[in-house]
């Protein structure tokens, strides 16, 4: 199947639910002087961005800017202050990252006087973008979640916490809060149930960790999808707890393989593919959880065919509860914005899915149609 299939067997991690507030974007702001295309490609590559001169970006300056980013030359003392009139004075309260042609000692204490917050040296990569742009976009991003709803902004909080903590008590050893797991869970239910999902997946597309936005793309699909099919509560807290917990490996794999642009090596495949073993670690840290939710941390890259991994399962050994997580997986895997390639509208995604006779259940995807469609 060409390019589909690393979505379909090595799925990794956007979202296009109708805004019903301006898109957050960064800001980004260059004078024409060439030093742009150094750090365009990458920014673009993770980044939803509007580009403009500095003597036209003051008004594009909104609530909604995540961060602006300054590709100019600083050696001009004109430049220092227009940007300090229009983004420093202003009282504008997005953080201001600078892009310097060198890091030479004068060129730093320039940014600085223009009011920088960060600082980046041309050419910038992926890994560099998101290492120092990454923590002030996402907490500008949270910063917008203040517009929410109580619902939605519950589910949210509770849910990054969630993926938060798990990553420092992992690193200690420990297991899941599960009581923790419960209330994330509990709040994407009430948020999907609210009819609040669409602006939900809005408020996470500017999000960059990436194992939280996935995870709770899954969950809420899962729940939207579980409601269409007319389950049980029962039974739709299980599935959004599998969905909440089916990538928990990932919050001890390395961000530089997550966020990798191209291809990954077979070294680097191999760490990826071991968050599944990784999550049933952390899962057997606290005790005895459903073995039908164990089995999809576990097995939720396995196809039908036997194709996926880790231990090439096939046919009936794929539990139905796993086999909904995979969708749910694929189509976030689709739809979502990587640095390796771009969104896909719902339809699009569904029609890839389509495609995949033999991997993912056919009738169970025939069911996902309308949950597929409603992502635009």
């Amino acid at each position: 199947m060409g390019v589909t299939a690393r979505y379909l067997v090595d799925t990794g991690p956007g979202l296009h639910a109708g805004p019903s507030a301006p898109a957050a974007e960064i800001l980004f702001v260059h004078d024409g002087t060439g030093l742009d295309a150094l750090a365009l490609p990458a920014l673009g590559d993770i980044y939803p961005l509007r580009t403009a001169r500095l003597e036209e970006a003051g008004p594009l300056l909104s609530n909604s800017t995540l961060a602006v980013v300054f590709c100019v030359d600083m050696s001009a003392p004109d430049t220092i202050r227009k940007i300090r009139d229009q983004f420093v004075d202003a009282g504008a309260q997005a953080p201001r990252i600078f892009i310097l042609p060198t890091a030479d000692r004068r060129s730093i204490v320039q940014a600085y006087s223009a009011g920088a917050h960060q600082l980046l040296v041309a050419p910038v990569s992926v890994a560099s973008a998101e290492q120092v742009i990454g923590p002030l976009v996402n907490k500008s991003a949270e910063g917008l979640w203040g517009r929410l709803t109580d619902v939605q902004q519950s589910a949210l909080r509770i849910s990054l916490k969630l993926f938060e903590d798990t990553r420092a008590s992992s690193l200690r050893g420990e297991g899941l809060d599960r009581s923790s797991v419960t209330r994330a869970c509990n709040g994407v239910i009430s948020a999907v149930s609210h009819d609040d999902f669409p602006s939900l997946l809005n408020a996470l597309r500017s999000h960059h960790n990436y194992t939280f936005r996935h995870s709770m793309f899954v969950t809420g699909t899962l729940v939207s999808f579980c409601d269409a099919l007319g389950f049980c509560q029962e039974d739709i807290s299980r599935a959004a707890t599998a969905g909440m917990l089916h990538d928990i490996g990932k919050v001890v794999t390395p961000n530089a393989i997550l966020d990798k642009p191209g291809r990954l090596d077979p070294a680097e495949m191999a760490i990826m593919r071991g968050h599944v073993t990784a999550g049933g670690e952390i899962l057997s840290q606290n005790g005895d959880w459903p073995a039908d939710i164990v089995h999809a941390v576990l097995h939720h890259h396995e196809r039908l065919d036997g194709a996926g991994y880790c231990n090439g399962l096939s046919g009936a050994a794929i539990t139905d509860l796993t086999r909904m997580v995979s969708i749910a997986d694929v189509f976030s895997a689709l739809i979502d914005k990587r640095a390796y390639k771009p969104a896909m509208s719902g339809r699009d995604a569904y029609q890839i899915m389509l495609k995949a006779e033999g991997q993912l259940d056919m009738a169970l995807v025939a069911a996902f149609e309308p949950i597929a469609h409603s992502i635009k």
